[in-house]
């Protein structure tokens, strides 16, 4: 099969180093060569072993996590950096049709349209016996993404497909699979709907982490892709109580709203606003501490933080009510003021990627269910992707995909389909 074209990610250290240093007078160059970005004519992916497939990229949808590392949000010192390798494909959110198969995977799947479940866990690796994590159906946390040649597959450090330098990812025209990712795309589901699936996953992963059994209020931090995600899941697993959504950008309020939230809170700009806000809209009491601190006696039963910056982490665990729930949903900052978590009781739980869900009496992977449960209606997509480009376009594809508010921009995606290039 000839060269491939994709968007290939690899940087150096002085390349690093001079995009902080240029990053107020020069942010675009972060996504140039110096940056470590770049269309390439590279080698299609091979298949690791007999039970592996060759994927053709139609939509593969730009996550949050991709920005972070291209816009090098992450700490220098992040701890990710030993579950990744490079040069990478990036792109794990995607709708693709399988090209080619091994001889272990029945041919049933050729032509077929999947949604590949990314997770590079023990299955997918061939690491026999599975991890702990992986033995009790928890294939999102599992313990070998570092293990460089473990098992069969033997493939490099990675969480997923896009963060690894063997399977490539949807940022690229093609990409390979275990037979254990693959899920079939229902038929009548378009591809503009299929794309969705990971960030609804990831979304729907984290409602399902929570005991909201006496949760009267919800607060949803953030209302992109995860959030309203998460408003949508709120309601699609049958939770009656209030869901305020926080944002800053007001042309998400009607599509908070439409996916099941009671209120759309415009965040204000001030520190001091925002506490007096969600005072008024919880009952709860502003306290002024010194510096421009503050704190807040009352609040939400339970808060997803949706953004994962140092600044939401911190809201958020200073809006929990006493005894309350603060789920970490988006990835990100690291610094935390966390008086709150002891002061107050709070459990605060992380929500990483998808599993295998236990939901009215059933065991099933999150993937599937968000299928079956986008086909029969009960989880809105409605007007989640905003923007596709070419790959061609890909600076103004992450230009667009890291400022959304200049674009009124929810999801953004590359569109490998062939009628639709440019």
């Amino acid at each position: 099969m000839p060269a491939m074209r994709a968007l290939v990610y690899q940087i150096h250290p002085l390349g690093w180093l001079a995009c902080q240093a240029l990053k107020g007078i020069w942010p675009s160059l972060r996504f140039s060569r110096v940056g470590g970005l770049a269309i390439r004519d590279v080698a299609v992916p091979k298949l690791p072993g007999d039970d592996w497939v060759l994927c053709r990229t139609l939509l593969g949808g730009i996550c949050g996590t991709d920005l972070s590392i291209l816009n090098q949000a992450q700490p220098a010192d992040s701890i990710l950096q030993a579950f990744s390798s490079s040069p990478m494909i990036l792109g794990h959110e995607n709708v693709a049709v399988v090209e080619q198969v091994a001889t272990g995977v029945g041919k049933e799947w050729l032509g077929r349209r999947v949604c590949v479940e990314p997770t590079l866990c023990c299955a997918v690796r061939g690491i026999e016996p599975p991890c702990r994590s992986c033995r009790d159906g928890r294939f999102g946390v599992c313990e070998n993404f570092g293990a460089d040649g473990a098992g069969s597959s033997r493939l490099p450090p990675g969480t997923s497909i896009g963060y690894n330098r063997a399977t490539g990812g949807a940022f690229g025209e093609f990409f390979v699979a275990h037979r254990s990712q693959l899920v079939p795309v229902p038929e009548g589901m378009s591809d503009e709907q299929a794309v969705l699936t990971d960030p609804l996953a990831c979304s729907l992963h984290a409602v399902l982490r929570v005991d909201l059994s006496a949760a009267a209020r919800v607060l949803v931090y953030g209302a992109g892709v995860i959030g309203l995600g998460v408003i949508a899941a709120l309601r699609a697993t049958g939770y009656r109580g209030v869901i305020d959504a926080l944002d800053r950008a007001d042309y998400l309020g009607d599509l908070a709203r439409s996916m099941g939230a009671d209120e759309f809170l415009l965040s204000p700009r001030r520190s001091a606003d925002r506490f007096a806000m969600v005072a008024r809209r919880t009952g709860g009491t502003v306290h002024r501490v010194r510096f421009g601190n503050h704190m807040l006696s009352g609040g939400y039963d339970a808060v997803f933080d949706c953004v994962g910056g140092a600044e939401s982490l911190n809201e958020c665990l200073k809006w929990c009510a006493a005894g309350g729930q603060v789920v970490m949903v988006g990835t990100g900052g690291r610094a935390a003021d966390l008086t709150a978590v002891w002061f107050t009781e709070l459990r605060v739980l992380g929500a990483y990627g998808r599993g295998m869900e236990l939901f009215e009496g059933r065991r099933i992977a999150t993937y599937p269910l968000v299928h079956e449960w986008l086909a029969g209606g009960r989880l809105k997509t409605a007007a989640l992707l905003t923007h596709t480009f070419p790959l061609a376009d890909y600076r103004h594809a992450i230009e667009v995909a890291s400022r959304k508010s200049a674009w009124a921009a929810v999801k953004v995606a590359f569109d490998f389909r062939p009628l639709r290039r440019a």
